[in-house]
């Protein structure tokens, strides 16, 4: 997991393969022509007991925060039980198990790079109180 200020994505490239195209099409604030996928998202933060993790295994997932945050819990995925495949043969899979290991802030600014085999839980609450976010979610396949 990589959690870094958005001005300073273009420098991962060694590491993030497509790093620098993502932070000019950010910056541009256009996702249609880009090389890979990208999903709008915008969402209220949940109670934990409606958030679930998931894992990939070939994509890095790279979220970048527009507007608002939310609480992302990042932590290996053998900590975790397995559960149904991604829907519409998308890479990965749920898993089951309540919020643990590193929560991350992600907020207006900042990007998170997700790798393969790291398990991920998004829209928890920052300090427990309400919260939205608008991101794009950036699918670098690897």
């Amino acid at each position: 997991m990589i959690l870094d200020r958005i001005e300073r994505l273009p420098l991962y490239e060694d590491i993030i393969p497509g790093a620098k195209a993502a932070a000019d099409a950010f910056a541009r604030g256009e996702a249609a022509g880009a090389p890979f996928e990208i999903r709008e998202k915008a969402y209220a933060a949940k109670a934990d007991e409606k958030r679930r993790f998931e894992v990939h295994a070939h994509t890095i997932d790279l979220m970048i925060a527009k507007q608002g945050c939310e609480v992302i819990h990042i932590c290996p995925q053998e900590e975790l039980t397995p559960a149904e495949p991604l829907p519409n043969g998308a890479d990965g899979h749920k898993l089951d198990g309540a919020p643990r290991g590193t929560a991350v802030l992600l907020s207006e600014g900042w990007f998170c790079a997700i790798c393969p085999g790291e398990a991920h839980m998004v829209a928890g609450k920052p300090d427990g109180k309400e919260s939205a976010i608008e991101k794009w979610v950036v699918k670098l396949p690897c």
